[in-house]
């Protein structure tokens, strides 16, 4: 950026310059050279041309450069870091940081660590203030630059920001890594690759939803490993987890966490494949488009992270319209800009109506209050099961090898969370 801003002054100065010996030539010439006698402007008589060559260069060299900043600020804009993470863990994007903030206008972060004691983690304050610095930074900011998120959070605090955020258009997501490259080439890549993730509302906002049942071959497959053993109104917990860079089977995907045994279901959903007869998880690739010389990575394919946001959330309402009355573990293991990403598809879905829902699939319960009446009514009659996110599901976090449900928004209830592990 410091380069262009530099030629724009540089074109400014020249254009001016030899635009003011131009307009001195003709004003000095004879009558001949009016605006009436247009050809007669560009002769050697009226003007010289050396100097119209100057001036004519150093003018489109300004509008180059003009276009070319204007470019760089809908595109680059301002890079936020947003980190929160177990105080034990190690932060291993400061490297790559570094590399990218040079590409970029201007830097912000809203950053924190947290504790990891006890079997329930309440996080909600941590998160709390991660969000509303981001909030702060984003209403300072000018709106005319583009918005470049950089996620490195704990899963279950990357839905709560995610979902909280309220996104502007011209808004990026980066997959920043966690090696970056060891030397700095100019315009060479960094190795981060950046999604964009506009919320123009032609995008999120008015996109017509359906079930997931519904959708035309998807890549997420809902794989249950453990089902009911009667109806699943009775059903009172349900493990989920979210995999995209698994190769395990199926049946032993979290089996190695107390806390997934106490479930009465347990449901993996990511893509599949058959290995001797038996359900194995794949690796979701992240579709990335050609590096293109200048930019500081290649370009995740937006149109294939969409999709994947739009099974991940409908994977997850599945299981919801399944079991309505059970409490529902989270796991994943996504990349940190899907988890982020997803946190904010869950907040535009869960308002909508949904193509392809299934009828009386949430029945009142006996003894359910007025609310909750309400609330399987208006599932019943369409609305996302989504709009329950907060008081149905619980985000787990995987912290060396233990699993821990956290409390992380506002809208959780904290007696049934704690109730997760008492029992």
């Amino acid at each position: 950026m410091l380069v262009v801003e530099s030629l724009i002054a540089v074109a400014i100065a020249l254009t001016t310059a030899f635009g003011s010996l131009v307009a001195d030539d003709i004003i000095t010439a004879d009558s001949s050279c009016t605006i009436a006698g247009i050809p007669d402007l560009w002769s050697h008589h009226c003007s010289s041309l050396p100097r119209l060559a100057w001036f004519l260069g150093s003018a489109l060299l300004l509008i180059a450069m003009m276009a070319l900043r204007h470019w760089m600020i809908n595109r680059n804009g301002t890079l936020y870091y947003l980190r929160l993470l177990p105080a034990s863990s190690p932060d291993h994007m400061r490297g790559a940081m570094d590399m990218a903030m040079a590409r970029s206008l201007d830097f912000r972060t809203a950053t924190g660590w947290f504790g990891v004691a006890g079997d329930v983690l309440d996080l909600r304050a941590d998160v709390a203030r991660v969000s509303d610095e981001l909030e702060r930074a984003m209403n300072d900011d000018d709106e005319a630059t583009g918005y470049l998120f950089a996620p490195n959070l704990s899963f279950p605090a990357a839905l709560s920001v995610g979902y909280d955020v309220l996104l502007r258009q011209k808004t990026s997501l980066a997959e920043v890594p966690e090696q970056p490259r060891s030397t700095r080439v100019p315009g060479g890549d960094t190795g981060m690759r950046t999604v964009y993730f506009d919320d123009g509302y032609d995008e999120w906002s008015s996109l017509d939803w359906v079930t997931h049942h519904e959708l035309p071959d998807p890549d997420i497959a809902l794989t249950t490993v453990v089902g009911p053993l009667g109806d699943r109104h009775d059903v009172q917990r349900v493990w989920l987890s979210l995999q995209l860079d698994s190769t395990a089977p199926a049946s032993e995907v979290d089996a190695q966490f107390p806390l997934r045994d106490t479930c009465d279901v347990v449901v993996v959903a990511g893509p599949t494949h058959t290995v001797d007869g038996a359900t194995h998880m794949r690796p979701w690739e992240m579709p990335v488009r050609r590096w293109i010389p200048g930019s500081s990575g290649r370009k995740i394919n937006p149109d294939a992270f969409a999709t994947l946001l739009v099974e991940l959330s409908g994977a997850i309402e599945h299981v919801l319209d399944e079991y309505p009355e059970a409490d529902v573990l989270l796991c994943g293991d996504l990349p940190r800009t899907v988890e982020f990403a997803l946190g904010f598809v869950i907040s535009e879905r869960k308002d909508e109506s949904i193509e392809g829902k299934l009828p009386d699939r949430h029945r009142p319960q006996p003894g359910d209050s007025l609310a909750e009446q309400a609330q399987a009514h208006a599932e019943n009659a369409g609305r996302s099961s989504l709009s329950r996110f907060w008081e149905s599901v619980t985000p787990v976090l995987v912290h060396h090898g233990e699993a821990r449900p956290a409390l992380v928004h506002r809208a959780q209830r904290a007696d049934a969370v704690t109730a997760l592990v008492e029992s």
